[in-house]
């Protein structure tokens, strides 16, 4: 499938000129796309994980396990039906429940004080799907989990964690400063993001400021925190994702604007977003920013062969043009443990040695790759030109 395909995207798409209509496409393929299914996945072997790490050093010793939100820790009537956050943490609490029935005796989901006293408590969980700046994380902690609670972790009594499927890291170090008991040997994280590619890419920042000003104040423009987030949930879009993306103007505005994520609501129409790997169409044009001119014309001819590998190509090719181990992985948004993964199978072939360096068969790989095939079309003195710009992409100088 492509991305013109899906109705609502190519709706989307016709607010924008050429040649920002490339780069969008782009941004578009290169979203992180979290589906429902991944999520609870990950949430399952998280908590499992984590559970292990506290057996293993502990035994079994009595566990509380919270959803990131607000109230941590609800206070209700003993007669009143307790009501769930309307938020994302209404889905992570509905996914924890979901995996109750699992969870070793010594674990209860969302205790009151009371039950955790009696129990005495050595480990609480917090579980959270996104932490994005960390000030609901870090206010939520200081406002409203009770003094018994942030007394105990303080005396060391209990040992708290944080299990998030994605997080910035500017984030991330906001939440640890503002929660002492919690250092980053405690946080488990399936998705870290040091920098967007967003903000890596001059071409990127510009038209999300050219689309998103008009919505907002110039420093609104790529999300709240201007994080430029690239991660999108199949149940709710963060409000870090840049505004072009899921802002809508007020109705007393004389702005024209129809979001893809209106408001941040992820609409059925969009769903198969999530269903496919539209990371493999965006490797011609991040060869062709990395530098590899000719293999990205070769993969843009050639597409249909890199359904497996594109993710190891684009590695290499990376890694090939100097970029360093953190850049690329803001470039993939892939998960600590894929990335590895990927890492690897470049180091048991042969094509990245042990200290990441592309060995001389690397290099091989990639100059077979790069072999003319459009340009056998050229006459002999055409054969040396490339083309400035490439979908929306300059050539590096």
């Amino acid at each position: 499938m492509n991305l013109r395909d899906i109705p609502q995207v190519e709706s989307w798409l016709t607010q924008f000129e050429v040649p920002d209509l490339y780069v969008v496409e782009h941004m578009l393929r290169r979203l992180r796309y979290v589906s429902f299914e991944e999520l609870e996945a990950w949430l399952h072997e998280s908590v499992k994980g984590v559970l292990e790490e506290i057996e293993k050093s502990d035994g079994r010793v009595a566990v509380a396990i919270f959803p990131v939100a607000k109230p941590f820790i609800n206070k209700f009537n003993k007669d009143k039906e307790e009501k769930l956050p309307n938020d994302s943490a209404g889905r992570i609490a509905h996914s924890l429940k979901n995996i109750e029935r699992d969870l070793p005796r010594f674990v209860e989901l969302s205790p009151r004080d009371k039950s955790m006293r009696q129990k005495k408590v050595k480990h609480i969980i917090f579980v959270d799907d996104f932490v994005g700046t960390g000030n609901r994380f870090s206010d939520s902690w200081k406002t409203m989990v009770s003094p018994s609670v942030k007394s105990w972790c303080s005396r060391g009594w209990c040992k708290i964690w944080l299990i998030t499927f994605a997080a910035h890291k500017s984030g991330l170090n906001r939440v640890v400063r503002k929660i002492r008991p919690l250092t980053l040997n405690q946080v488990r994280i399936n998705l870290e993001i040091d920098k967007s590619f967003f903000l890596e890419n001059e071409s990127m920042k510009a038209v999300l400021q050219k689309y998103g000003t008009p919505l907002g104040r110039a420093t609104q423009a790529m999300g709240y925190g201007g994080l430029a987030s690239p991660v999108i949930f199949q149940y709710g879009c963060p409000n870090n994702v840049p505004l072009m993306f899921w802002l809508r103007p007020s109705r007393a505005s004389r702005i024209s604007w129809r979001p893809l994520f209106p408001n941040r609501s992820v609409s059925n129409d969009v769903y198969p977003l999530f269903g496919q790997d539209f990371a493999r169409d965006a490797l011609p044009e991040e060869l062709w920013m990395a530098g590899h001119y000719r293999l990205a014309l070769n993969a843009l001819e050639q597409l249909s062969n890199y359904n497996e590998n594109h993710q190891l190509m684009l590695v290499l090719g990376l890694l090939a043009k100097g970029h360093g181990i953190a850049k690329i992985r803001n470039v993939m948004v892939l998960g600590g443990t894929e990335f590895d993964n990927i890492l690897r199978e470049l180091k048991e072939g042969g094509l990245v040695s042990q200290d990441d360096v592309v060995t001389r068969f690397g290099k091989d790989v990639l100059a077979r790759a790069a072999k003319p095939c459009i340009m056998d079309i050229l006459t002999e003195k055409e054969a040396n030109f490339f083309p400035s710009s490439f979908l929306g992409f300059q050539r590096e100088a």
